[in-house]
């Protein structure tokens, strides 16, 4: 259609659903004819930014091939090689994968790989396996087009792609010697204007950029820019990349005037280009934004790419924030106060923008790997917030500064929590939920089929394709069930899609007089760079916040108190290696904790950690240093002798999802397996080559026989402590114990296992995964995971560590002890029972855990005072007492007493006097 081909996008979408009818009343209902008009629409509003309404049309033209069949699967393969293009374009590239993966396969199937599109399909997959970093399969697929060397086309992409995954992995005189490869090639074969020419041109502007040579990059993005303007116009995403680039180009420039003033002239000149560029870039991206105001911004619910809008919103925001700190040296205080709001506000845009890019995204993995790319996007806001409260002194900008810091913590973690609350308050009935549920649950155990089958030495094929294939649809089934309940059920829309987070107020209402939480936000130090910390400080009657540099010694000192407390060769601690923990402990504690001091001073303390932070025990901090000629780990003033300790992912978790309201029927039940040989005939477990190295826990039985006789429960031990029994009875107990083993996957976290004593049974096979737990409902207000590692994992940027503990918050239990190394079964049971004793006398989780410590530091000898034994058990989430103490009815007993004894006294004397009178 012409209207089409000459961009006239709008007109060409009212022709084509024109055409729907047309095509309906002429070939039917179900026809190709109907679903290519429907693919075709989906096209155009993809070019404009309407990504859902895109969606939806290809999902119309899905339904319609897939009932068609053969004859209509060339259509599949390209339908799906544009849904993976626009999940492409948005960042989802596992999402894209996947629609790519699948539109090569039936490509293959039909035999058609002479097609242009198949070339198209083999570029786009070329960029997702490169964004996500499997560079291996990126180099396969781009060795697949130099196969083709009798096609232009393919040898050109061939060139470029290669190219691009060189620039990606940042070895650039390999991109640049294939990119003008690819711009010789396609001059000499398909001459003037030629496919991709802007695209190519673009990428070599790149790689000089990246290699700093600034005039050479200028050259080449000019180029691009007039080339992309001559076929797309003026508003169109591959001018907003390129006017991007050309903004970053000047705002990498250094100045060069050794004279101050002279200076910061020139380095404001340079940054107000690189403005003017990246003003251009938002207009170029926003079809109905012309705004050359840089205080102006364009809508960001309308823009032809979200991803590209959300990178030219950053760097208009870090520029305005690099400008305020020109004006600040310059003196001119009132124009850097008016780019810092400037920044504050382009900055909340972008956040917006995250939020947007987060809601569209169907893979999980691309939500963490956004939550990670955009951390230091959050960190800047809070960071600009921050200044602006320090520079006025108004409170608003506090609040903004924390409820950011709040948004950037666990975002993924949360985004995962808000479905659950909707599905449960947004109207969804049972029967659709009970099938959500059950997707999920088939989805999982497909996924982990394939993980074990590739893990084998030599997986079968047939059977991952076979699997694959039915995760795809599966896949498909549970997306077209999310856009049912988005469509019929608004609350659950609402509620889902909501990104409120605890305000400072609401936290303050919620937090006891004696509450103090910590949260913190880091830029850490890298290369030689300092970075930054800011803590915020927030009681139920104030809010503070501060901000620190970072220097080297920030990283050392974490990986030397943590190296120091997870090294299990105890026997061999030597002087030196005491003293260098003392110091870590205590500079830690300066900078983390220090500066509240005075006002925290019996308070309970809970703290939201970032980053490397979620790996700390804080109670291990000491807060003063102590005589170090003497080696005695009693005496050490560590954190947890003047106050309880708790953590939270973040202050909106605990508020808003750290609670209970379900009640169970029965009180505790406690596993502990057998892992002694010959136990039990294990069928399954030896695929992994673990189970039969794992070490039997004498400690782990004496542990939960102890605790049971102070709660009346019911104990799962040896043969009894199945997988299949836990899933079974878990449910209904108010108090979960597993005293097991435990096997991390750091690079695959939802794999990582508690390990049961195994059974003959064909679906349970003693290994209960991450992805397991959070496909369970939990009633318990308490979980012990009294394991090796359970509160380790893998450190996502963005969104905290991801360990088996979360699933277990996820499936409902409010409040959970983990451990954060492998801690020493017969130490552990000690603990683990003096923690029930004083929580059976009413003591807060917190304070009844700091007790059970303390009582293991005050009865042990020097060697099991060592922090390894006692230290590695934390509290996540809610601290409430379980028990109720017996100390209001004494009180109560006691004022009674009081009152009859002052009413008998009463009475007494009143008696006496009558007496008197008569």
């Amino acid at each position: 259609m012409s209207e089409f081909r000459n961009f006239n996008f709008e007109d060409a979408l009212a022709k084509f659903k024109l055409a729907i009818d047309d095509r309906v009343e002429q070939y039917g209902e179900m026809s190709i004819e109907v679903g290519n008009v429907y693919s075709n629409i989906g096209i155009i509003l993809k070019q404009v930014g309407r990504d859902k309404e895109a969606i939806d049309n290809y999902s119309e033209a899905e339904k319609i091939y897939l009932q068609v069949g053969k004859k209509a699967l060339p259509n599949l393969a390209s339908l799906y090689n544009n849904i993976g293009f626009l999940y492409i374009q948005n960042g989802d590239f596992n999402t894209a994968l996947t629609y790519l993966e699948n539109s090569k396969s039936i490509f293959e199937r039909i035999r058609r790989l002479d097609s242009p599109n198949y070339l198209t399909l083999l570029l786009n997959l070329t960029t997702a396996y490169t964004m996500l970093k499997r560079y291996p399969d990126a180099f396969s697929v781009v060795n697949e087009l130099k196969g083709r060397d009798k096609n232009a086309y393919a040898l050109l992409s061939y060139y470029e792609s290669t190219g691009y995954v060189y620039s990606k992995m940042e070895k650039y005189p390999e991109a640049l010697e294939n990119l003008f490869s690819a711009y010789e090639y396609g001059k000499e074969k398909l001459g003037e204007d030629f496919y991709h020419e802007e695209v190519i041109l673009s990428n070599i502007g790149t790689a000089y950029l990246n290699e700093d040579q600034y005039n050479n990059a200028l050259l080449y993005f000019n180029k691009s820019l007039l080339l992309a303007k001559k076929k797309f116009g003026e508003k169109n995403e591959a001018s907003s990349v390129i006017l991007g680039n050309i903004g970053v180009v000047y705002i990498r420039k250094s100045a060069k005037a050794s004279d101050l003033s002279k200076f910061l002239v020139e380095k404001r000149n340079l940054i107000l280009k690189s403005l003017d560029y990246f003003q251009q870039a938002l207009i170029a991206i926003s079809p109905d934004f012309d705004e050359k105001d840089w205080s102006r911004n364009p809508d960001i619910q309308n823009s032809y790419s979200n991803g590209q809008l959300l990178e030219n919103l950053k760097r208009k925001a870090d520029a305005l924030r690099q400008l305020a700190e020109v004006e600040t040296n310059s003196g001119d205080q009132e124009s850097a106060m008016k780019y810092l709001k400037n920044s504050l506000s382009t900055y909340e845009q972008a956040i917006e923008v995250i939020h947007l890019l987060r809601n569209g995204y169907l893979n999980q993995e691309s939500k963490l790997a956004l939550a990670e790319n955009e951390q230091s996007t959050y960190f800047e806001t809070v960071d600009v917030a921050t200044k602006l409260y320090e520079k006025t002194g108004e409170r608003h900008y506090l609040e903004q500064a924390f409820e950011v810091s709040e948004r950037g913590k666990s975002a993924t973690f949360l985004s995962a929590l808000r479905d659950l609350k909707a599905q449960k308050f947004g109207g969804i009935p049972d029967s659709l939920r009970n099938q959500e549920e059950t997707l999920k649950s088939e989805i999982a155990a497909y996924k982990a089929f394939i993980f074990n089958e590739n893990n084998k030495e030599k997986p079968d094929s047939v059977k991952l394709g076979r699997w694959q294939s039915k995760v795809y649809e599966l896949e498909q089934n549970y997306s077209d069930l999310i856009h049912l309940f988005e469509q019929n059920y608004p609350n659950y829309y609402n509620l889902k899609y909501s990104d409120d987070v605890v305000t400072v107020d609401k936290l303050q209402n919620y937090l006891k007089h004696r509450d103090a939480l910590i949260e913190y936000a880091v830029n850490e130090p890298e290369k030689g760079k300092p970075g930054e910390l800011i803590t915020f400080f927030v009681t139920s009657q104030k809010c503070e916040v501060k901000r620190q540099v970072l220097n080297d010694g920030y990283n050392k000192d974490i990986n030397t108190f943590l190296g120091f407390l997870r090294n299990p060769d105890v026997l061999n601690t030597n002087r030196k290696s005491y003293n260098a923990y003392a110091r870590s402990a205590y500079s830690l504690y300066k900078l983390l904790v220090q500066p509240f001091a005075s006002e925290i001073q019996g308070y309970r303390l809970i703290f939201i950690p970032d980053n490397k932070l979620a790996y700390l025990p804080f109670d291990g901090m000491i807060s003063s240093m102590p005589d170090t000629t003497h080696m005695d780990f009693r005496k050490l003033h560590y954190l947890i002798k003047d106050f309880p300790i708790s953590y939270s992912y973040s202050a909106t978790l605990l508020y808003q999802y750290f609670k209970s309201d379900a009640t169970a029927p029965h009180n505790l039940i406690a596993f502990a397996p057998d892992y002694s040989k010959g136990a039990t005939v294990d069928i399954n477990a030896i695929r992994d080559g673990v189970r039969e190295n794992l070490s039997p826990l004498p400690g782990a039985k004496e542990e939960v026989k102890g605790i049971t006789k102070l709660i009346s429960g019911d104990v799962f031990d040896n043969s009894k402590a199945t997988e299949s029994n836990f899933k079974k009875d878990a449910g209904n107990y108010d108090i979960l114990h597993l005293a097991m083993h435990t096997v991390l996957n750091d690079s695959l976290p939802m794999y990582s296992k508690l390990v049961f004593s195994p059974e003959s049974d064909t679906i349970n096979d003693g290994w209960l995964n991450t992805y397991e737990v959070y496909n369970m409902k939990l009633k318990a207000r308490l979980a012990v995971l009294s394991a090796c590692n359970t509160g380790s994992g893998k450190l996502r940027k963005g969104e905290g560590v991801v360990s088996l503990a979360r699933g277990f918050l996820y499936a409902g239990c409010p409040s959970i002890v983990m451990t954060l190394w492998n801690v020493e079964d017969v130490s552990s049971a000690k603990l683990m029972i003096n923690f029930y004793k004083y929580l059976l006398k009413g003591y807060s989780k917190d304070e009844a855990l700091r007790k059970a410590k303390l009582d293991h530091l005050a009865n042990a000898d020097p060697l099991k005072a060592h922090p390894y034994y006692w230290l590695g058990y934390v509290l996540v989430g809610d601290q409430t007492p379980l028990f109720s103490t017996k100390v209001p009815y004494f009180i109560g007993l006691i004022i009674i007493l009081l009152f009859v004894v002052i009413g008998e006294r009463f009475w007494v004397e009143r008696r006496r006097k009558r007496r008197m009178k008569r």
